[in-house]
């Protein structure tokens, strides 16, 4: 039975028919469409003998009984190939001028053949030359000669099908030799393949058939999952709720955190969750939309394309919500820094005995004197584990500072260096490498003599009054030195030489060791409290003009304030004064603030005010170093 081939209309698949189907309607196994195959086959196209069935089926009727008798009359020529003389270049027959018509014979009945047909085309007209061609049935024909080359003769083998009974009228000079047998001379063909009808031209499929191969596919992949679970039902809107909730997670951790692993894992797997998430419920609505989805083996190009950029699209849109909530929440500083959002309360610390605690021994009367200055513990101070932090304070009343560090509640160790008048001996002292870490070292051990178990520094703190800033500037000169102080306090004591005396311009050099550090401090790694007063007119610059070129270094202006601190009431700082001065205040004018450096000037320009500054420390600088050190 003879089968064609041709393509689907709709979906390009490539597909077989049997002749007798031609007419009948036929569904694609790829896309499920409906259609008859004739219609599809194009129309240039041209089809292999049909079949003439016993019963009168497609092709020609059946021949009537008596020509049935003389084909099986015929027998001898069973099988044999009828011979048809066609023009080289197709049309009607020529014929050479002035040639008549021989009158065909009386038709005979046509013999039946069952081999196949050949269709020979005569050849061109010989030469003049050429010896005359002895096939008689190529001189039946007379021709007129060719005005040009002719192409060569063409021959075509149509093999006819099997069981095919084909008669037709043919004159005896039409027939073939005859061999010495009696019989035709028999040309054996082997049965060529069915004819392939090229690919209609390519279509695009619908949308609605991209939806229908999407929709099945889907329902495939559904159903293998149920299968391979047991036969348990499980949906796609199960899968797009289960990936909706982690999409949900993910977000709630990249606006609680601010850790940058956390937040990249959170935004990788939350973009991953909210694709999976609007994916399966496409998919779901897929699946109950379209009635008419069935299962392929493979998608068309147009729905690879349309799965593909569907994958993409929500990709990128999970990525772009993920990251614009990143964006907007910044880790938790935005929502846990909320003023509605109290911090969090730490729980206290468990009370030690005082017998466990490493400063149960120490003694905390008197003072000690270590390498040139006075060591004092103060009586509220506290270790349960042996490390503190150490004040140290140049130029000063020692007993005014002690009493001041205690009334701030700083819990530190005080140690005091009073070195002469003018910022020389302090410069002198403190200029020797190594001065710091020694003079540590010192009071370490000395706390161990005192008592304390295992007594070591934590952090450390410099401290100053008028001329002591000399001290300050050799120690901050040392880059050793800086990474182990953490803070520094100065009361009306920066001076520097001028760099032009007329201009008044700072020496930037005598004044660098002070201006990396409140760099330092101005980036909130430091702090570097400053207080001066107005005193003027020497020559060397004034404490104002120092505290303003330090604000101008690292880019922090002055702005106008009125406050006046609390009076302080301990016993020395009373004492402190002249008679009659006790009632002498710090007024505050100005202030400058970036980071952890804090710059306050207040007004006057007496000796009184000046010393104002060193008595008034428990309300002024040691309140910020208290806070600091909690």
């Amino acid at each position: 039975m003879a089968a064609i081939q041709l393509y689907c209309p709709f979906c390009g698949q490539k597909l077989s028919i049997e002749t007798e189907a031609l007419r009948a309607q036929t569904t694609c196994p790829r896309c499920a469409k409906g259609f008859v195959p004739i219609d599809a086959i194009p129309r240039d196209q041209t089809l292999p003998a049909i079949q003439v069935g016993a019963a009168g089926g497609v092709g020609a009727p059946s021949p009537p009984a008596e020509e049935k008798a003389a084909s099986s009359e015929a027998g001898p020529l069973a099988a044999q190939v009828k011979t048809i003389m066609l023009p080289p270049n197709g049309g009607p027959l020529p014929f050479a001028p002035g040639a008549v018509r021989p009158a065909a014979p009386s038709p005979a009945p046509e013999p039946t053949l069952d081999g196949p047909t050949l269709i020979r085309a005569a050849p061109p007209e010989p030469a003049a030359d050429a010896p005359e061609k002895e096939d008689a049935l190529a001189a039946t024909v007379p021709v007129d000669p060719p005005a040009a080359a002719e192409p060569k003769p063409l021959e075509a083998t149509v093999p006819a099908p099997p069981a095919v009974e084909t008669t037709a009228p043919a004159a005896p000079g039409d027939l073939p030799p005859m061999t010495s047998d009696g019989l035709a001379a028999t040309v054996n063909a082997e049965p060529e393949s069915p004819p392939a009808i090229p690919p209609p031209p390519a279509q695009t499929p619908a949308a609605g058939a991209i939806s229908a191969e999407l929709a099945g596919r889907a329902s495939t992949l559904l159903g293998s999952v149920n299968a391979s679970g047991g036969g348990k039902i499980l949906g796609f809107e199960h899968v797009a709720l289960v990936a909706a909730l982690a999409a949900v997670l993910s977000l709630v951790l990249l606006a609680v955190t601010n850790a940058f692993a956390l937040r990249a894992i959170g935004g990788f797997f939350g973009t991953i969750s909210l694709a999976a998430a609007l994916l399966a419920a496409a998919a779901f609505w897929l699946v109950r939309s379209r009635k008419d989805a069935s299962a392929l083996q493979a998608l068309s190009r147009p729905a690879r394309r349309a799965l593909i950029g569907g994958v993409a699209s929500s990709l990128v849109l999970g990525a772009a919500i993920m990251g614009g909530v990143a964006a907007a929440t910044g880790g938790p500083s935005e929502l846990l820094r909320a003023e509605h959002m109290p911090p969090p309360k730490l729980p206290p610390k468990p009370e030690l005995p005082p017998e466990k605690r490493a400063d149960y021994k120490l003694k905390r009367e008197g003072h000690v004197f270590v390498n040139g200055g006075l060591l004092h513990v103060p009586p509220r101070f506290r270790s349960d584990d042996g490390e503190f932090d150490l004040y140290m304070h140049f130029h000063g009343n020692t007993q005014l500072v002690e009493e001041s560090v205690a009334a701030a509640g700083v819990n530190a160790i005080v140690y005091v260096v009073n070195a002469g008048n003018g910022s020389g001996p302090y410069e002198d002292k403190f200029s020797v490498a190594g001065v710091l870490d020694l003079t540590i070292e010192k009071i370490q051990d000395t706390a161990k003599k005192q008592g304390l178990r295992d007594a070591r520094v934590r952090r450390v703190a410099l401290g100053s009054w008028s001329a002591g800033y000399g001290a300050l500037a050799k120690l901050l000169d040392v880059t050793k030195n800086v990474e182990r102080i953490d803070s520094v306090l100065v009361l009306d004591g920066i001076h520097a030489a001028y760099l032009d005396p007329k201009a008044k311009t700072v020496d930037p050099l005598r004044l660098a060791p002070f201006t990396r550090f409140a760099k330092l401090a101005a980036e909130g790694k430091r702090l570097f409290s400053i207080t001066h007063s107005d005193i003027g007119g020497t020559k060397y610059a004034s404490t104002a003009e120092t505290a303003d070129a330090l604000l101008r270094e690292v880019g922090a202006e002055r702005t106008a304030a009125q406050a006046t601190p609390p009076r302080v009431t301990t016993k020395t700082a009373l004492a402190a004064f002249n008679k009659g001065a006790q009632d002498t205040k710090l007024e505050q004018t100005t202030e400058g603030k970036k980071g952890g450096l804090h710059v306050r000037g207040y007004s006057g320009q007496t000796p009184d005010q000046h010393m104002a500054h060193l008595v008034q420390m428990s309300v002024t600088v040691l309140p910020e170093l208290a806070e600091r050190w909690k």
